[in-house]
């Protein structure tokens, strides 16, 4: 959807109606725009989501997500740190007020002569570009060997051999800043909140949307549809050779009220050459996770299309908890999280047993940020 021209004589006509189809963190922050601009004062905003809230394999509801700058793309970078103004504002009603926020910092780190090491020294020089001139100047800190990154993030082993650590970054309680979320939207009294499965798009023409249809054949239409539905969008519109869904690795393991008090103080350890990344830990739980190309599940089924062309057609459909309780992290993933253990800390974590793991479908992303 194209922006408003800020001139008051423009032809822009909002549309009298808009649906969201999806309530994570994209449908939300969608409504709440939205609900708040006077060009949609008198626009009907609708949000249909197939779980009550907050839905349980959301990849925007989880323990923890990581808050940074530090991205080497320059414009993502500028982006992200826009967010990050706001995710740093602490009052109690704020965003990153009441814990919803915890500034431990980000240690970020490659291995030298890996593929990871040109987005590290990327990200590195954007951040130093973005805090030059600013009272920020002095918070990002070089780190040159394995030796340094150790006393960095202080919990007796090493990750990497180059890196930086800014001390301005830090991890969001995913479902608590959900929540928060959740809460701004209904206080406009502006948005309408459904619970139904959407299982197609519902056309007008080949190429007009005019709503969804339910899987109890209930049909939902609106001047304009818009899909938030994160790694669901392949049973819904044709993303064949556009993009695809992955399932990533997310792990958590209980820890003792010492180990909890020992590792509080860490900071977040990304490692942009294994990609596997540790998140200090809250409520005696520590969460490991990876950020790589993940895992498919391909699935046949009839093509998202009005004109469908074949009949039927192979997509990554998401496998979470909910279709499988059983459903446990690969064995390839489960080994890549206990080396990434037993590099942060020195004593190792082999043996213990008291782990609880997961996989989740996601958008192959580590990061909520709002803008």
């Amino acid at each position: 959807m194209s922006s408003p021209s800020p001139n008051p004589s423009s032809s822009f006509n909002p549309p009298k109606s808009i649906l969201i189809v999806g309530s994570g963190v994209f449908g939300l922050s969608t409504a709440w725009s939205l609900a708040k601009r006077p060009e949609f004062s008198k626009t009907k905003i609708t949000i249909v989501d197939r779980s009550s809230f907050p839905a349980p394999d959301g990849s925007s509801i989880d323990t923890s997500r990581i808050i940074r700058p530090d991205y080497a793309d320059p414009a993502y970078a500028a982006l992200a740190a826009k967010a990050h103004e706001t995710w740093r504002q602490q009052g109690p009603d704020e965003l990153g007020g009441s814990g919803r926020y915890s500034e431990s910092g980000l240690t970020l780190v490659a291995n030298r002569g890996s593929n990871g090491l040109p987005y590290v020294r990327s990200s590195y020089e954007n951040v130093l570009a973005l805090n030059k001139g600013t009272p920020n100047e002095g918070t990002v800190h070089e780190l040159k060997s394995s030796e340094e990154i150790k006393n960095c993030v202080r919990t007796g082993g090493t990750n990497g051999n180059w890196g930086y650590i800014n001390t301005r970054s830090g991890w969001a309680d995913a479902e608590a800043s959900m929540i928060w979320l959740r809460k701004q939207v209904e206080a406009t009294k502006r948005v309408t909140f459904l619970i139904g499965t959407v299982c197609s798009l519902l056309y007008s023409s080949a190429s007009s949307v005019e709503g969804v249809k339910l899987s109890d054949n209930t049909a939902i239409k609106a001047d304009l549809t818009i899909l938030a539905t994160g790694a669901w969008t392949p049973t819904l519109v044709d993303l064949r050779g556009r993009c695809q869904a992955t399932g990533q690795v997310l792990s958590y393991i209980d820890i003792s009220d010492a180990e909890q008090a020992a590792l509080a103080k860490m900071p977040v350890l990304l490692n942009m050459s294994s990609g596997m990344f540790v998140i200090p830990p809250a409520n005696n739980i520590l969460k490991v996770a990876r950020h790589g190309y993940g895992y498919t599940n391909p699935t046949t089924m009839p093509c998202p299309s009005p004109n469908p062309s074949p009949a039927d057609t192979t997509i990554c459909c998401p496998r979470t908890a909910l279709d499988d309780p059983t459903l446990w992290i690969p064995q390839e993933g489960e080994m890549a999280c206990h080396r990434a253990l037993r590099e942060m800390e020195a004593t190792g974590w082999n043996g213990r047993k008291d782990q609880k793991k997961i996989i989740q479908d996601s958008n192959s992303s580590d990061d909520i940020n709002l803008y």
